[in-house]
């Protein structure tokens, strides 16, 4: 196996259990959810999440991998907040806003960068970069409404 494809296969298999913890964190969440219009975006969100644990996990899988990795400690403390029903809404939402500030469009820009060199991992994650800006504009958009903007 080249060194670009293990780099694919290890960066393929975090983003799979990132995404798998955070739709973990998001389900409980919504179990708990006191706001309709909040709880209906959030599941979207969580679909997303779903869908991209999946995709990256086959990807890695088509490229010989298998997956192996669980989420780092700063991701499952703060997963363990948003899935905790005695955590207000609020609090939740300003604690996701709060990391995923700037650290969005940069993870992006460096996992774009390193798939350059195969195709199909590449718009991969161009695609999957896409829906993590869509629901951080909608995470804002909601903070907007909910706080009467």
């Amino acid at each position: 196996m080249s060194a670009e494809a293990a780099e694919l296969i290890s960066l393929l298999d975090a983003l799979q259990a990132a995404e798998r913890a955070g739709a973990d964190a998001l389900e409980r969440w919504i179990g708990s959810c006191r706001d309709p219009r909040l709880r209906g975006g959030l599941r979207v969100i969580c679909a997303r999440d779903r869908s991209h644990a999946a995709l990256a996990e086959a990807r890695l899988r088509a490229l010989g991998g298998v997956p192996t990795a669980t989420a780092g400690g700063e991701l499952l403390a703060v997963c363990g907040v948003v899935g905790d029903p005695a955590v207000p809404d609020r609090t939740k939402l300003a604690l996701l806003l709060a990391r995923l500030a700037g650290g969005v469009e940069g993870t992006i820009a460096n996992v774009v960068r390193t798939s350059q060199g195969d195709a199909e991992t590449h718009a991969l994650l161009v695609a999957i970069g896409e829906d993590d800006r869509a629901s951080l504009r909608w995470l804002r958009d909601i903070n907007d409404a909910l706080d009467g903007r």
